[in-house]
């Protein structure tokens, strides 16, 4: 009879663990797919859902952290930081839906994005955005306006916003919230399209860094440390961590890109976690990480070195180092702070340099190179150039090079232009008659070599800025036949046009 009593016991007390498990194991209030993910790993059991979830995605909280959790059809999780608002923007939890495969994210009645389904392997596209009154609406595969761009609309304002918004790279709080905003970022953007990218990309595809391909795996296999500096200057650069910045080498280190500095040290450009929720990108020596050092090295060249490009905050903004996941202000950006701008980051970010002290930033002080928000920011104005706009007023069409603007340009004297694109597969007059025009203003600065932009240092940069939103910027110089126009590694010659050749009689830019 105890034999037989200690038996039900023991199933009573298997029972109970069992069930204790289960109810550990989905203390997230979770199901499905996503579930079966979180309980293959411990890395987030302190979170719990926050608002619905749509198998096989939820927005996920911690008590200072907000994600959206994601499992693809090869049954990978993923995390994403910045495409939900965090606990510090006090905003009302989100809804999930998934209908006829899109995904609908919504804040509320007046703030939703739709994203669409764009590999097989799960990848998710921006398709349209919604933020009270203001809409993106996506303009993919339309190749005179851009593979991958939106139409902005804003009341009576349109403008069309050049960029590829992948859900794994989404910012919710820096996507574009005006037409203003959309017009700001494409300006950034072309005075800055040589240095796209500016600290490398994935490789093979070309596509930007984010948390999905946080870049080149490193299997340093050592015990310790290797310091990490905002800048590739040792002791001379700003280290966050108050000072302590360090990866651990046996830790998951990701290489984006390489430098060596003006004193022939070579330094690693890396990315690593500092917890769940935040990454840092910063400098280490390469001897530190086993890496051999730089030999070849071309920093005053575009595409191999940064730009150096002056540019001014036009509002109160932050600089992190971690522009992917938290996006923590390491620093507060006053409003008229001026910077270097080595490139673009990404579609969201600029990467920037400066020196700091005591929290400000002020000349002579440590050097920092961190990230600030695109839209925040503008390039320093130039004077414009009277003699040069002077020899452009006319009709120009393009003879020969790649294609480095419209291929005819008309320049008027009140600073408005008229452009198109020819189908060259068709005869002169039918060209003609079939030609894409377009509109807006220009003008000629002087242009620096130092900004490191242009292949063949020309003595100007021309700036188109189309009625539609696109800008255009290349380097201009003149030559017996008409002028060329340059950017960081090619170009193309505009000869002199009659009227019989371009026909611009419509506008529709």
């Amino acid at each position: 009879m105890k034999r037989h009593f200690r038996m039900i016991l023991l199933v009573i007390m298997i029972c109970t663990i069992l069930l204790c498990s289960s109810a550990s194991a989905n203390s997230w209030n979770l199901k499905g797919k996503l579930l079966q993910a979180m309980i293959k790993t411990h890395d987030w059991d302190d979170y719990i859902l926050l608002g619905n979830q749509d198998d096989p995605l939820a927005v996920m909280q911690a008590r200072y952290h907000h994600a959206l959790f994601f499992v693809d059809d090869l049954d990978r999780l993923h995390v994403y930081t910045t495409a939900v608002y965090q606990p510090d923007d006090k905003r009302e939890a989100p809804s999930l839906m998934v209908m006829d495969q899109d995904l609908y994210l919504s804040y509320g009645n007046d703030e939703q994005y739709v994203f669409r389904p764009w590999t097989e392997d799960g990848e998710y596209l921006l398709y349209s955005a919604t933020i009270g009154d203001f809409q993106l609406i996506s303009n993919w595969g339309n190749e005179e306006e851009g593979a991958f761009s939106y139409w902005a609309n804003e009341k009576d304002s349109t403008a069309l916003w050049w960029a590829k918004v992948r859900l794994s790279d989404f910012n919710i709080k820096l996507l574009p919230h005006s037409v203003t905003e959309v017009q700001a970022m494409n300006l950034m953007r072309a005075q800055l399209e040589s240095s796209l990218q500016c600290l490398g990309f994935v490789a093979g595809s070309g596509e930007i860094y984010n948390v999905d391909q946080p870049g080149e795996l490193l299997k340093v296999g050592k015990k310790g440390t290797a310091a990490v500096y905002s800048a590739p200057y040792g002791k001379s650069a700003w280290r966050a961590g108050k000072g302590k910045a360090a990866a651990g080498l046996n830790g998951d280190i990701w290489l984006l890109s390489q430098y060596r500095n003006e004193e022939g040290q070579s330094y690693a450009c890396i990315r690593y976690n500092v917890s769940e929720r935040t990454q840092r990108i910063g400098y280490t020596l390469c001897k530190d990480l086993g890496l051999p050092e730089i030999t070849d090295w071309h920093p005053n060249e575009p595409l191999t070195g940064f730009a150096h490009v002056d540019v001014e905050a036009t509002a109160d903004t932050w600089l992190t180092d971690d522009p992917d996941v938290s996006q923590y202000p390491q620093f507060k950006v006053p409003k008229g702070t001026q910077f270097t701008c080595m490139g673009l980051y990404n579609d969201y970010y600029v990467y920037v340099g400066a020196e700091v002290k005591n929290d400000k930033f002020v000349d002579g002080g440590a050097i920092i190179w961190g990230f600030v928000p695109v839209r925040d920011l503008k390039p320093m104005e130039q004077e414009k150039q009277p003699e040069a706009m002077d020899k452009l007023i006319g009709n120009w069409k393009v003879y020969a090079g790649g294609s480095m603007a419209d291929d005819y340009l008309v320049f008027n004297s009140d600073g408005t232009f008229t452009a198109g694109m020819w189908d060259w597969d068709l005869d002169t007059p039918e060209r003609v008659e079939n030609a894409a025009r377009a509109s807006g203003t220009w003008y000629v600065t002087k242009y620096n070599p130092f900004t490191n932009l242009y292949w063949n240092k020309p003595p100007y940069q021309l700036t188109l800025i189309y009625n539609n939103g696109r800008v255009t910027i290349r380097g201009l110089d003149f030559d017996d036949e008409g002028f060329s126009l340059t950017n960081e590694e090619g170009g193309g010659g505009y000869i002199p046009a009659t009227e019989d050749d371009v026909q611009l009689t419509e506008d529709h830019g």
